[in-house]
């Protein structure tokens, strides 16, 4: 869902709006339990199993 709703937004953006915007997103994403499980995941060279928080 974050990633359909900033591109419709990022249209309308410039460039330097786009990314300031991005690294918002990303930083809003890597606050989620499902980052954590798929950080660790990567780590453990695992597969992540997601749950949607």
């Amino acid at each position: 869902m974050m990633t359909k709703t900033m591109l419709a937004q990022e249209w309308n953006m410039s460039i330097e709006q786009a990314i300031e915007a991005e690294a918002q997103a990303q930083a809003i994403c890597m606050q989620t339990e499902d980052f954590n499980r798929a950080y660790k995941a990567f780590v453990a060279k695992e597969k992540p199993v997601f749950e949607g928080d």
